[in-house]
């Protein structure tokens, strides 16, 4: 326990402990991801973390006999850093549950003829495959709807092949949504193997 503002709150590990009972294991986890990943500041770095994967880890131990331990053992395995959005985290989720390969988060790729660093939000590096969740705010801001195509281009000069993915996909269209996926990862395995 610590003091802020003249108030008594709980450090990040045991918070995340307790919103076990009310959050689902997926819900959970974005919250863990976000605990280990911080913020992404603008010039591409991070604020810190609010707590360690092992702080995460001895939380859920002294936890194991309370409500939620289920959940929190659930999330604890699925958590990773370097996530920025519940929704990428709910996308690496739904990939997963649905058979996928994990994809790596926020991988480097090189573009433009090795001068720049992009972080697609997830990749598959051996297809050179990236999948980009847009948010509304992806399409509501004019300097990013066009940052965004600029992005997916250059990574499409660089090789890479991208999916653009909405709440849509992860919502209404899911199953149609898994099947483009998967028309997408058997063709660009053929591509590559040619």
């Amino acid at each position: 326990m610590e003091s802020i503002g003249g108030f008594t709150v709980t450090d990040a590990a045991s918070t995340w402990c307790q919103l076990a009972t009310v959050l689902s294991r997926e819900e959970l986890t974005a919250a863990g991801d976000f605990i280990l990943s911080g913020r992404r500041e603008s010039g591409g770095g991070r604020s810190g973390s609010l707590a360690t994967l092992e702080q995460l880890r001895a939380a859920t131990s002294r936890h194991s006999a309370g409500r939620g331990a289920t959940a929190l053992r659930w999330a604890l395995e699925h958590v990773r850093g370097g996530v920025d959005s519940p929704q990428e985290t709910r996308l690496r989720l739904t990939l997963v549950a649905h058979g996928f390969a994990e994809p790596v988060i926020g991988l480097p790729v090189l573009v433009d003829h090795g001068t720049l660093l992009l972080h697609p939000d997830l990749a598959w590096p051996n297809l050179r495959l990236v999948l980009e969740y847009e948010g509304d705010e992806h399409r509501e801001s004019k300097r990013r709807f066009r940052a965004d195509i600029r992005r997916r281009e250059k990574f499409e000069a660089a090789g890479w092949r991208v999916i653009r993915v909405t709440a849509d996909d992860l919502g209404e269209e899911l199953d149609a949504f898994i099947e483009r996926v998967r028309t997408i990862l058997t063709a660009r395995r053929a591509e590559l193997a040619r």
